[in-house]
């Protein structure tokens, strides 16, 4: 990875944002998985949800940001719970973050890696996170449970 003007280069920056994403997820910060989603990335998951039986009233108010306290701490709270779940059976702190060639400008994918013992391989592909670059900085705009699945 270079620097450009005294500036990380851009894998370095979604590096890091898929790594602090991953140990938002971890750790069950709830709010700040939410801050870290693009705007595509909230409107997937909000789809998510209606597609499950999320009433559609209650999606206009998360996505508008107009939810009750309560609505919206349960949301958050199913959401990373869901995002656990998508990646289980994994040690989410031990894993290592691989840039991937990026498919496209403004865009990045960081390939989660969980470590093998020595003298195994270099490691197993266990996910992926699409990154977007919004103008203010890498946001998710999904996390997928095997690198390159749709």
């Amino acid at each position: 990875m270079s620097a450009v003007d005294g500036q990380p280069a851009p894998e370095a920056t979604a590096v890091a944002t898929a790594r602090a994403f991953v140990a938002a997820v971890a750790w069950g910060e709830h709010h700040k998985v939410w801050e870290m989603l693009s705007s595509g990335g909230r409107s997937v998951v909000l789809r998510v949800a209606s597609k499950r039986g999320m009433d559609e009233a209650m999606v206009a108010r998360l996505r508008d940001g107009t939810a009750a306290s309560s609505e919206r701490e349960q949301f958050l709270t199913d959401l990373v719970n869901g995002l656990r779940a998508d990646l289980e059976g994994n040690n989410l702190e031990g894993l290592d973050f691989e840039p991937d060639p990026a498919p496209e400008p403004g865009r990045s994918r960081v390939i989660l890696v969980a470590p093998m013992p020595a003298g195994l391989s270099a490691g197993l592909p266990v996910g992926s996170v699409e990154l977007t670059d919004e103008g203010h900085g890498w946001r998710v705009e999904r996390l997928l449970p095997r690198p390159g699945q749709a």
